[in-house]
């Protein structure tokens, strides 16, 4: 549980939010939402005891209840499933009082802390913490690495498996999908519908809040809202509201307007004065409201490329790899002007070096890889933000690439990115991520280049840019090749999918939907298969009487355990299809253009408003079927 009771937080002499009064309910999915700089970390900090409030009450669970990502660890010489296993703390404690009992020689002592082992079921809780580490990307010959042999990525996802597996009542996740991959942000997705404890999470992936989240905390207004249901709920209830404060405004205005003109019309007259007096007091009474202050949104745009030549880039047979390790081959592509690909692939698989082979910063060692007469590339990546020069300005890094232009128009092309006067002319070695990667985009945009590779563009970039992004490329009128685990993005600006998959770069024929039906069901057979393999090398030898009775006796386990799953899913499969069949009724009476001039224009709203009402009705089912299947799947 978590409860902010008319709480007020600064930072510095800035008042961030004031007369926050909320309750997180225990099992309860949020999302705090809020442009960069309005204090949604700074809030995790205050629950986390590193900050005090300015005013008001913050009520946590204890401390200890409370589990979160580290911002930084050190690297130490551990191997990595040790260090995962470090954030449960009763296991930890556990393990500490068996090592002093070992070492104290006292056998009761000793007992004692061997079944603090057992009722904790240590083999359980090693085996979750694997799976944790699976689902995020490592490999089981990972788990058993030393935490420093990792990047820099792949640590903050030690981190989170270290978080998700604390016992905790509270979760705080901030930002929890920049460092993933879609496979695994699909896993992060499906584990967080499982987690018992209260779960409050910082992200601008709206996809991801869509599908983990059903609250909504905005902070807005100088202090934060409460909207139920998801982000997309959110996005429309938050309209409405800006739409009923301006309408009050409108009212408070003509109100106000029509008691000032009667008082100084009549404020002179006797005969009128306790009139006047009256509408003073009312004046004063009237309940000011401010009106909406009309919020422009930020975008901005790709320039048309100079030259749009048909074919840009063609691969044969291609073979792309380091040293003589190769990560991808037979590789053949056809991009054409005006093509959109979307990478997918689990990180490793190549979705990197593919694009790397593309641009020209990786040699081919084999194959064939042509580039059309006129092609110019815009290449983004997140190595390139550590190329800007710290120590220059935005201004300077553009002065470089155009010695030529005068300073106004670059000045005029870099506010198109939001630097603007003297932010033009600052230093970018202290410039945010999010700074960083729109400045890349600006000097990538002013080559007007007829193919953007873009891996990962919208890490550390807020809701805003990444919309602002996401527009650009719907507009662009060149090729585009994206790697990105941002399903929004993807689903708005490619029309095509191509999978790299076990050295192998193949189109996929499937939507995003598709692939994260995929990759839960590779995810299950790979630790079914793991987990059949260990047990295969701890089961004793038994006779084969012996055997088949056990068998017997696991399959009458296995079948009561999956009954009342299978008769859920079995009625999840009827409302399914009847909702389908309705579904599919009210789109083929949409799908029929005489419906819209010989009905009832009430009628054509009604079936309308069904059909919005029923589809998200239908993925709800879906999503259900997916998780009971995978329930049934797992039972063992």
């Amino acid at each position: 549980m978590l409860r902010l009771l008319n709480l007020a937080l600064t930072r510095g002499t800035r008042v961030l939010y004031r007369h926050a009064t909320l309750t997180a309910s225990p099992g309860e999915r949020i999302g705090l939402v809020g442009p960069n700089g309005c204090g949604k970390s700074t809030l995790f900090a205050a629950v986390l005891g590193e900050l005090s409030p300015e005013e008001g009450d913050l009520e946590t669970p204890p401390q200890t209840r409370i589990a979160h990502v580290a911002q930084s660890f050190i690297a130490d010489n551990v191997p990595t499933i040790e260090y995962v296993l470090s954030g449960h703390a009763p296991l930890t404690a556990a393990r500490e009082a068996l090592a002093e009992a070992e070492k104290s020689g006292d056998d009761m002592k000793l007992a004692q802390a061997h079944a603090e082992l057992a009722e904790l079921n240590e083999g359980g809780i090693v085996a979750q913490a694997r799976t944790i580490l699976a689902g995020l990307g490592f490999s089981q010959q990972d788990a058993d690495r030393p935490v420093y042999d990792f990047s820099g990525g792949w640590r903050n996802r030690i981190a989170l498996a270290r978080a998700l597996m604390r016992p905790a009542d509270l979760l705080l996740l901030d930002e929890p999908t920049n460092h993933l991959d879609i496979d695994s942000l699909i896993w992060l997705e499906n584990w967080l519908r499982h987690v018992e404890a209260t779960v409050l999470i910082i992200s601008h992936d709206r996809e991801f809040l869509d599908r983990s989240v059903g609250t909504i905390w905005s902070v807005e207004d100088g202090t934060i809202s409460r909207y139920a249901g998801n982000y997309s709920h959110y996005e429309a209830q938050r309209i409405e509201k800006l739409k009923l404060q301006d309408a009050a405004a409108k009212a408070y205005e003509r109100e106000a307007a029509h008691l000032t003109s009667f008082i100084e019309r009549f404020r002179a007259k006797a005969t009128k004065a306790r009139q006047a007096q009256s509408r003073i007091k009312m004046l004063e009474k009237l309940q000011a409201v401010e009106p909406v202050r009309a919020k422009r949104e930020w975008r901005f745009e790709f320039p048309k490329p100079v030259r749009l030549p048909e074919h840009l880039v063609d691969t044969e047979n291609l073979k792309l790899g380091y040293d003589s390790r190769v990560v991808v081959s037979g590789v053949t592509l056809s991009i054409r002007s005006g093509e959109r690909y979307g990478i997918l692939g689990v990180n490793g698989a190549g979705k990197s070096t593919l694009v790397k082979g593309i641009v020209g910063d990786l040699k081919p060692m084999g194959g064939e890889l042509r580039r059309g007469q006129g092609l110019e590339i815009g290449y983004f990546a997140q190595h390139q933000l550590d190329q800007l020069r710290p120590d220059e300005t935005p201004l300077e890094h553009m002065r470089r690439m155009a010695p030529d232009v005068r300073e106004q128009e670059l000045r005029d092309f870099l506010g198109i990115y939001r630097f603007s006067g003297d932010f033009a002319s600052s230093p970018v070695g202290p410039m945010s991520g999010g700074e960083k990667a729109r400045l890349a985009l600006a000097l990538l945009a002013w080559k007007k280049p007829n193919l953007l590779v873009l891996d990962e563009p919208t890490n550390h970039l807020d809701m805003e840019t990444r919309e602002a992004l996401t527009m650009a490329l719907s507009t662009y009128e060149g090729a585009v090749l994206i790697v990105s685990h941002d399903r929004h993005l993807l689903r708005a600006t490619t029309e095509a999918l191509i999978l790299v998959h076990d050295g192998a770069v193949k189109p996929y024929d499937g939507d995003l939907d598709d692939y994260a039906a995929l990759v839960l069901e590779h995810r299950r057979t790979t630790v079914a298969a793991e987990k059949s393999a260990t047990q295969a090398e701890r089961e004793p030898v038994v006779s084969k009487k012996e055997a088949r009775r056990l068998e017997a006796q696991e399959r009458q386990r296995i079948a009561a355990l999956r009954k009342p799953l299978q008769q859920e899913l079995a009625r999840v499969e009827k409302a399914m299809a009847a909702k389908n069949e309705e579904l599919e009724a009210l789109s083929a009476r949409l799908a029929d253009g005489g419906f819209y001039t010989s009905a009832d224009p009430d009628e054509v709203a009604r079936v309308l408003k069904a059909h919005g009402e029923l589809k998200p009705e239908v993925e709800e089912l879906e999503l259900r079927w997916l998780e009971l299947s995978e329930a049934i799947e797992n039972v063992c």
